[in-house]
Order: structure tokens, then C-alpha cells, then sequence
């Protein structure tokens, strides 16, 4: 798994408990510097230069989302108790480079983190004609783009990473969301629309997706 090492890290929490648990883990390996209101992060980004940005979105002085404004080409994801797509849509119309909706353990974040920082040369993700871009999270089919939701994305990634082996719905919820599962439906509705949208693209494209009774769905390795 990758990552976060030797960054510069802005943490945007006014959770106390939750900001001086993501400090004490990030500080580990980065240089951290965090906020608890909307004002000082303003005035965090426009002194410094940082790497990455962790963003709450309900802030106690206005919404996290202004801050986007001030952060130039620094990556922004947002870490929010607000998980509608509606929600998910203002963030990336805002400017936000990735969202993830709270609770979130340290180490899914560090991992979504650490995919956004990667290189062009070590994000692409490639097999049988599938095309991921790790940091972007843009996916395409023969060049024919796939319009895929955040978790979507995730799944078809944790799965083209470990090609050929097999995992039921609650391995893939807690290989991809870092937690003990709750409710694996959730995981077979994302797979069954992700196989329409790969359909929709091309009947050969749905073919990468398997399923194998008793076992679980895999990314083939053929």
C-alpha cells in the first residue's frame, strides 16, 4: 500500500479529538501543520506551500469549500461527515481532488492521500485495454472514457491491483474502506452498476469483471 512520506500536510478539522488523531498519525512520516476554523486555514495556505490538503467542509466560521479557493495548485481532499452525491458534487465542483465521507479510518486516508501524490509515471493502471489513472481517478476503456462514482472506482482499482484472486463482498469493504463491513449489499449494488457502465462501454469491457460462486468477484488474469 502506498504511502504519505516527507510531505507537507495541511489538516482542516475542528474535530479536537479526530484533528490530534490524524496529527499524531501523519506526523509520523510528514511535517503536519493543522487548523481548526476556516479563518486560519485561509491564512495557513496563503503563507505556505503544502502538498496536500485534509479539508473538513463544516467548519465553525463557513464552509471548508471557500478554502479551495486559496489553494492554488495544492490537491484538496475533502474528509466530510456529508456523503450525498449532491454533497460529493459540490466538492469537485469546488475544486476538490477527492472526497471521502466520514468515518474514515488513518490508514484509508493515508492510502487515498498517498494515491493522489503519485507521480503520472507510477499512477497509470493498465490490463486488457482497462486504463486507471490512480491520481486523477479517471477510467477508460479503449480510450472511451467510464464515468464511475468514487466507490466504484475504488473497487474496480482494488481489484485490477490484485488481478485473479478472488474476494467476497465484505473482503472488498474492508480491503478498500479500511473497516470492519456493516452491510456487503451496498458492495453488490456498486459492482452491479459498475458492470452496466462497463457494458454500456463495451461487452468486452464487462467481461473483466467475474463472478465465481462461493468465491466472489475478481478483475481477470488472463
Amino acid at each position: 500500500m502506498h504511502k504519505v512520506e516527507y510531505k507537507n500536510i495541511l489538516i482542516v478539522e475542528d474535530n479536537n479529538k479526530l484533528r490530534s488523531a490524524l496529527c499524531e498519525y501523519f506526523s509520523a512520516r510528514n511535517n503536519v501543520t493543522s487548523c481548526n476554523s476556516l479563518k486560519s486555514a485561509v491564512a495557513a495556505v496563503n503563507e505556505n506551500r503544502y502538498d496536500i490538503v485534509l479539508l473538513d467542509v463544516i467548519l465553525p466560521d463557513g464552509n471548508g469549500l471557500k478554502l479551495i479557493e486559496h489553494t492554488g495548485e495544492m490537491p484538496v481532499i475533502i474528509l466530510s461527515d456529508l456523503g450525498s452525491d449532491s454533497n460529493m458534487i459540490d466538492g469537485f465542483s469546488a475544486g476538490a481532488t477527492d472526497y471521502i465521507v466520514k468515518p474514515a479510518s488513518c490508514t484509508l486516508i493515508d492510502m487515498r492521500m498517498a494515491l493522489r501524490l503519485l507521480p503520472d509515471s507510477k499512477a497509470q493502471l493498465s490490463s486488457h485495454g482497462l486504463e486507471l489513472n490512480m491520481a486523477k481517478r479517471t477510467a477508460a476503456y479503449n480510450k472511451k472514457p467510464l464515468d464511475l462514482t468514487s466507490s466504484e472506482f475504488n473497487i474496480l482499482m482494488f481489484l485490477m491491483q490484485n488481478a485473479g484472486k478472488c474476494f467476497t463482498a465484505g473482503e472488498i469493504y474492508e480491503q478498500v474502506w479500511k473497516m470492519p463491513h456493516m452491510n456487503t449489499t451496498t458492495i453488490k449494488v456498486h459492482i452491479s452498476n459498475l458492470r452496466k457502465k462497463m457494458l454500456a462501454v463495451s461487452s468486452d469491457c464487462a467481461k473483466l469483471l467475474i463472478q465465481e460462486f462461493g468465491k466472489g468477484y475478481a478483475f481477470i488474469n488472463e
